[in-house]
């Protein structure tokens, strides 16, 4: 049975992605800005009903009303619908330069303006996170999953550097928020899904980045704080279910 739902889940999936990319493509042609609003958020919000994840949000008031820097841990592919449905502001992604070329939801990433690097330390790679800096200083926020890759067993990988480095950088508040329960409802590698799950989104107290040297030491030294107040979390979490 639940094989079943699952595969109407994922076909349900697919067809609000093929819709909303559809629609989000109309209104690239006419008003940019409205993306969010009107197409990535709602498609968020239509992926997590097909699959019946219900959100558990607990601390969204530590969101700053300015620009800042929401850095996520990545347990499933659910986690993008997750923080589209969830996010209350203007937001750009830094992403990988292979989503880009998915059918519809890189599309609209595209028109929408997301931040794509090639994360290879390469001096175009550079170039482009210096532009990115500049751009995070004057909004809209931008989101970071710092281990770069979906965890197996949903236990926090490795942080890589870029992000925090373009925190010290740009100086703006660094939010860090820890997703638990979308590795139950779709593992990595695995296509099956269970229906009916409730997830929780945690946002943690926002981070002055403001007197943190600039560059690699500044950068050093968030991540070691931001990866604290997951831990924490998470432990926190763990001892509650």
């Amino acid at each position: 049975m639940n094989r079943i739902r699952s595969v109407m889940a994922i076909i349900l999936s697919l067809l609000v992605t093929a819709f909303w990319g559809s629609v989000g493509v109309l209104i690239s042609l006419f008003v940019v800005r409205h993306l969010m609003r009107y197409c990535v958020r709602p498609w968020g919000k239509a992926v997590l009903w097909a699959c019946g994840v219900r959100l558990d949000v607990k601390g969204s008031e530590n969101f700053p009303d300015a620009p800042c820097i929401v850095m996520l841990n990545h347990q499933s592919s659910l986690d993008i619908p997750i923080f589209s449905a969830l996010l209350p502001f203007e937001w750009r992604a830094v992403m990988k330069n292979e989503i880009a070329s998915i059918p519809f939801i890189g599309w609209v990433c595209v028109l929408s303006g997301q931040y794509f690097v090639a994360r290879d330390g390469s001096m175009e790679d550079m170039k482009r996170v210096r532009e990115i800096v500049r751009k995070m200083r004057k909004g809209p926020s931008v989101i970071i999953a710092p281990e770069g890759t979906r965890s197996d067993d949903g236990e926090l990988l490795p942080f890589k550097q870029g992000g925090f480095l373009m925190a010290s950088l740009s100086k703006v508040p660094v939010v860090p928020v820890v997703i638990w329960g979308s590795k139950d409802v779709r593992k990595k590698g695995c296509y099956e899904l269970n229906i009916n799950r409730d997830v929780i989104v945690s946002v943690l107290p926002s981070i002055d980045t403001s007197s943190f040297p600039s560059g690699k030491q500044g950068g050093e030294k968030l991540k070691g704080i931001v990866r604290e107040e997951m831990l924490r979390e998470i432990e926190k979490i763990r001892s509650s279910r």
